[in-house]
């Protein structure tokens, strides 16, 4: 009786030494300052999506519906396109429009909190936050839309989650969240982190040209203001990741 115990006392610190060495190993990535972030954004999308599912006003539509036409009425989406967006394709959509809402951030929350196919969902919940910013909600998307922007390019998915087995197969940092350099997603990260680059000073580009004001107390709350800054730091964050990046071998050794 008394070896069973020993032994079954034996296992279980295996266990622990094992489990308190994968997490060490998974926090000694590069990158793994950002994991509360990653948390801290997953459980904002959980969070967002089942406040909508209790609420039978927003699953039929009629609260987005009715946010979208105060948006219009106050004049707070300066960019011509998304005024005709919202007019000709969000407003006679509402409902469907709320429900893939609703889906949409329970189903990024979940890959956010679990590092599961992380990147497609930063892809998405900056999607939707941009949207936000559009439609003149520019609080809280704006801070949310700087910190997945971080995520993204920091692979932070892979610390402590499903992605650091999925990267052994899929390539391509669109989907799945890499940490580190390994030689064969080399080109793949690089030309990613060019194209984040190109894009985001482009979108900057345009952005500015919709300004209203540039007066500091009042800009703040201008879409085309905060997009304009949220590009430009977002394309110079890319631009500078692209330039750390550099093929194995390449290095200099001292």
């Amino acid at each position: 009786m008394n070896a069973e115990i020993r032994e079954s006392n034996v296992s279980s610190q295996t266990i622990d030494d094992r489990v308190l060495r994968f997490i060490k190993r998974e926090l000694s990535k590069e990158g793994a300052y950002l994991l509360p972030l990653r948390l801290f954004i997953g459980m904002g999308w959980l969070r967002a999506s089942a406040e909508k599912i209790v609420d039978p006003d927003w699953l039929g539509g009629t609260i987005l519906a009715a946010f979208l036409e105060e948006k219009l009425a106050g004049e707070h989406v300066v960019f011509p396109f998304y005024r005709t967006l919202i007019t000709d394709v969000f407003l006679p959509n509402a409902s469907v429009l709320s429900w893939i809402m609703v889906i949409g951030q329970l189903l990024m929350g979940a890959a956010i909190l679990v590092g599961l196919f992380t990147n497609v969902a930063l892809l998405g919940g900056l999607f939707m936050n941009l949207n936000f910013i559009l439609a003149g909600a520019p609080n809280p998307s704006a801070f949310y839309f700087v910190i997945q922007v971080a995520l993204f390019i920091g692979g932070t998915g892979a610390i402590i989650g499903v992605d650091a087995l999925l990267g052994r197969r899929i390539r391509t940092p669109l989907f799945v969240a890499k940490v580190g350099i390994r030689s064969w997603h080399f080109r793949s990260k690089e030309r990613a982190l060019l194209g984040l680059t190109i894009l985001s000073f482009s979108l900057a580009t345009y952005s500015l040209a919709h300004v209203q004001t540039y007066d500091p107390g009042l800009s703040v709350e201008d879409p085309a203001m905060l997009l304009t800054v949220l590009f430009t730091l977002s394309s110079l964050q890319a631009f500078i990741s692209y330039l750390r990046q550099q093929p194995p071998g390449n290095a200099s050794t001292s």
